[in-house]
């Protein structure tokens, strides 16, 4: 039986960003940890002041290249990874902010209708309005993940 070995190692954002968007699929580390394959990295993203920005995400060793070959220094190992972010999720995310601006768009159009019967839409205006603010950050998190500029 084999137990799971979570390791939790600092990223710089550039890299990140690649690893999330699935264009980084190696890490090199000193390999102080004994690293092994079906290990679980948790890469948790710091600024240039080495200070944690929030983001992290797990991904997991498919493989372990250890030092002594292949031009790796002793000590060293370059770790195959793999990204977890599921395409399924994605979608979904793309999916609900797609509903949200349509959401949007029919708060908008009945702005009008609203006022000529005597109501405020205050309320709605809030309620698009936060609700834009939410598909903006979608669509950065997209942007980063799935390079989808949508």
């Amino acid at each position: 039986m084999s137990t799971l070995t979570l390791h939790e190692l600092k990223i710089l954002p550039e890299h990140f960003a690649e690893v999330l968007a699935g264009k980084k699929m190696q890490e090199t580390r000193i390999n102080d940890r004994d690293y092994k394959a079906g290990d679980c990295l948790n890469l948790r993203e710091i600024n240039e002041s080495g200070e944690f920005t929030g983001q992290e995400m797990n991904v997991e060793v498919s493989h372990v290249l250890h030092g002594g070959h292949f031009g790796i220094a002793e000590g060293w190992c370059v770790l195959s990874i793999k990204n977890r972010t599921s395409d399924a999720a994605i979608d979904l995310i793309c999916y609900l902010r797609d509903r949200l601006i349509e959401t949007c768009d029919c708060i908008d159009a009945g702005q009008e209708i609203v006022k000529k019967a005597g109501y405020t839409t205050e309320d709605s205006q809030r309620t698009a309005n936060d609700a834009r603010q939410f598909v903006d950050m979608a669509n950065e998190y997209l942007a980063k993940i799935a390079g989808d500029e949508a």
